[in-house]
Parts: C-alpha cells; structure tokens; sequence
C-alpha cells in the first residue's frame, strides 16, 4: 500500500498518466530495438506474436513517457474489465494477457512498479504505477530512434459512443453519417500529425499545473494529438464534441505560446455561444436583438463585494446549463470554482439569488436553465466545429486546433477564421452571431498590415527555448518537411 506519510513521495507516484495502448510504430529502428530487449526476457510465456506486440505497446508509450519526463509514471490498471481485446476502442486488441506481460517485464528488471490498492471500507484507491527501470531508460538513450518514429495506430477509432452510463459502447452500428464523420476527422488527424504543434518557451514540455497534492504535469508532446469525438446516451445527436490533443488540457496563458510549424498563433472564441444558441432556439438573434453582456448582473445582496459577479455568474449559467437541477448545478459551480476562492464558499441560498437574477435576465430561455439542456447544445457547438474543422483541413489545408467554442490557428490565419466562424454558426442556427475578439495578447497588431516578411508575425516576449528549436528541426527532417510550410498564408489574401 502506498505510504501517504511522506508527501514528497507520495508526490512522486502522483506524477502519472494512464498507459495509452494506442502507440504503435512499423519502423524497423523500432522494431530492431524491441526484438533486442524480448530476447533477452526470461519471464516471457505464450504466444510470440502476441507476447512481442504487447511488450512493443508498453515500451513505445514509456519511451514516450520518458522522453519528455523522465520522472513521470504509467497508471497500469490490473483488472480484467480494463482490457477488452475484441473492442473498436483497442484497434491493438490489447487484453487481459498484458498483465502478464508486466508481471515478465518487472521480473526481468526491465521496468519498476508500485502495486496498487483498493481500500473499500474508507473509498480510497491508488492505481498500480510502472515506470522505465535504470537499464532500460540507458537503452532509450542509445536507441536509434527517436519520438517521432512513434504515433497513433493507423486504425485508432475516432468516433466513440458513450451510454447514459458515461461507458463507451463499442457494438454501435455504422451508418453513412458515421463514416461520414470518421472521413474527416481521419484527414483531420493526418493534418495535426504532420505539424508539430508545441508551446514554443519552454526548455522541459511539461507544465505543471495547480499546487500540492493537486499538482498535475501535462506533457507537451506529438504523440498527444489525436482528436475524437465523442457522443452520449448512445444516440448521434447528443454531444458529439472534438475531445484530444494536450492543447484541451492547457490552461489559456499557456495557449498563447503555441507554435505550429515555427508559426506563432492567434485565438478567437464565440462569446457566450451556448446562451445565444437558447436564443436561436426560441427565434431570436442575441447580438441583433438584445446586444447584452449575458453574464453582468447587478443589485444583487449579500455577496461578498470581492467577489467579481460577472466571473461567478457566468460560471453558474455555464454549469447550470448543463446541469439537470439547480442542486446539481450549485454543486457543479463549487466544484468547478477555483480552491480557496471566495466564490467556493457561496452558499446555496447565494447561488440561487444569482440563479434567479439570471432567469430574470434572460427571460425567454429561463425554462431552459437547469433543465440539462447543456448535452444537445453540446451537439450544435460540435457541428459548427466541424465545419471549421472541414472548411481548414480540406478548403485552406492549414491546422486547427479546437477547444469547444475556442479555435487556435497559425498567425494570418485569424482572418480566414474569423469569417469561417461567422460562416459556420449562420450554417448550423440560421442567425449570425458576432465572434469575439482575438484573446491573444498580441491582438493590438493584429490591426496592422504587414509591410514586408519582417512584419509578417508579431514579436514574441521572450525567446524560443532550444529544446523547441532543437525539436522542430528534427521534426522537419524527419517528415521532409521544407522551411516554410504550404499553408503559410498568402498575404495578400488574408489582408
């Protein structure tokens, strides 16, 4: 059992990630390499074939693992129900035998493990964790490969359904509209997979985000772009949303450091979107008819004047959206609210003046709040995603990366998507709906036209790291990539 009374190292094991059993590579420097270390594994029993592809699985994704944080841990789970080889969801066929396989690797020294436990009496579980042994992380420095060799298995599903359960359901049946989407967001995948899409300041591509034992590490790394979408309640028209790539998990600050192929990026995002969607829904265009900050509230008593109502008011119509009743949503809106904030001890008797305010406020889709409309909005938002997402990978051929209603694309790009978004909202509701600004830093130069190549991009505030400089070079090399990509806009078009 894990021994919790040492916070560093209890720390330590926290610094984890789930094992990812979609990596895969056909490269021969990689299968040279896992053949080296099978045959010399003792543990091994059963089948080759099978016994080598799991061995590859699990020595791909540590390398992964390794290679960006040589500290960070795979969470291994150990129950049988975790493994179901025949799924669309494990296009390895990875099952229950990788247990064992684990078992052979830790005998033969090859990778480290803290066994896991299930307290049942006080709810407290810890998932078993393994990480690279001494040994073999001196063979990943001598490998002849490097991260790039490593990706995603071509068969990898991208299309998931889930039941009310939140449990992914494998046995759905094809239909047009399904290969339809699964078409696009193969082509899509192809695109992002093929640009190296990082944050371009810093010398380690881990952040570390939060504080304490709430501390989480995310890896900024190429094998993290894969993008699915997901539906719900086992039905095609609920959800639906883009879900992947690390940039998902990212807080905002750290969004405005993307690069994408040497490029510096812009960001725009729908303002208020999910609220002018009600409207649309009742006939009324929000920004034409109404033209209201949705989240400024006024004259509301007994709230502590340090709190910033706006802030508070929007996060409570964003959950109370989603949420089925309003007692969920005041526990959804403290949960969601950040630690040792005000807004984290409003009482429910606070939370509900702020509710009815907002009713008040937003008359005609009162009936709509907290009546778990949330999950079919989710399905418009998807829907104008995907047209942003066709309108780039197949129209201009240039990256794009979503977060729900947030859309990051290369510098120059921002006009194109800023139109796109205007395009793909009129589309899917029949209104139109002003975009927000770009929440870029740099947005003020957005308002200049470039004189010449020197102009082309704002400044950075600070350096490109050499770790970043180093990395996009050898992604170049290795995809054959020349200097200055395809999709660099044509400035003339763009301005």
């Amino acid at each position: 059992m894990l021994d919790n009374s040492n916070d560093q190292s209890f720390s330590d094991y926290l610094n984890a990630r789930p094992l990812d059993v979609h990596k895969w590579s056909d490269h021969s420097e990689v299968n040279e390499f896992v053949n080296e270390i099978y045959k010399k594994l003792i543990s091994i029993k059963g089948h080759e074939k099978t016994s080598k592809k799991l061995v590859k699985v699990l020595l791909l994704d540590l390398y992964v693992a390794w290679s960006a944080d040589p500290e960070l841990k795979i969470m291994f789970s150990r129950d049988n129900n975790a493994y179901k080889a025949k799924s669309r969801y494990n296009e390895l066929h990875v099952g229950k035998k990788i247990r064992d396989i684990v078992d052979a690797l830790i005998q033969d020294g090859v990778i480290g493990q803290k066994v896991g436990f299930n307290d049942r009496i006080s709810g407290i579980g810890f998932q078993s964790r393994i990480w690279a042994s001494e040994g073999l992380k001196t063979q990943f420095n001598k490998a002849k490969f490097h991260q790039f060799y490593i990706h995603s298995h071509e068969d990898r599903e991208a299309i998931e359904q889930r039941d009310s359960l939140k449990k992914a359901d494998p046995k759905y049946i094809d239909t047009k509209e399904t290969i339809r989407m699964r078409s696009v967001l193969s082509d899509y995948n192809d695109l992002l997979a093929n640009t190296h899409i990082d944050i371009y300041n810093l010398e380690k591509p881990v952040l570390e985000i939060g504080s304490g034992k709430k501390m989480m590490r995310l890896q900024i790394n190429q094998q993290d772009k894969f993008v699915r979408r997901i539906f719900n309640n086992s039905r095609w028209d609920q959800g639906g949303r883009f879900y992947g790539g690390w940039w998902q998990r990212c807080p905002t600050k750290y969004r405005e450091s993307i690069m994408m192929d040497g490029m510096m990026t812009a960001e725009i995002d729908f303002s208020g979107l999910h609220v002018v969607l009600l409207y649309s829904q009742v006939s009324i265009n929000y920004w034409a008819e109404v033209n209201e900050d949705p989240y400024q509230l006024h004259g509301i008593n007994n709230i502590d004047p340090e709190i910033d109502l706006r802030a508070a008011a929007k996060l409570l119509m964003l959950t109370a959206i989603n949420a089925d009743d309003e007692a969920k949503a005041f526990q959804a809106f403290r949960f969601q609210a950040e630690t040792g904030t005000l807004e984290k001890r409003l009482t429910n008797e606070q939370l509900e003046a702020i509710l009815v305010a907002l009713k008040r406020k937003h008359e005609p889709i009162a009936h709509k709040i907290a009546s778990g409309a949330g999950i079919d909005l989710m399905y418009l938002d998807s829907q104008i995603t995907e047209k942003l997402v066709e309108a780039f990978t197949y129209t201009h051929k240039c990256p794009i990366l979503t977060v729900h209603d947030s859309y990051v694309v290369p510098f120059g790009y921002d006009r194109i998507l800023y139109k796109e978004m205007q395009k793909a909202f009129t589309a899917i509701t029949g209104t139109t709906h002003p975009v927000a600004k770009h929440t870029t830093e740099y947005s003020d130069t957005l308002e200049q036209e470039p004189d010449g190549p020197e102009d082309m991009s704002p400044q950075y505030s600070e350096p490109a790291s050499q770790r970043h400089i180093n990395e996009l070079g050898l992604f170049r090399e290795f995809r054959g990539k020349p200097e200055m990509e395809s999709w660099v806009p044509d400035w003339t078009m763009v301005y």
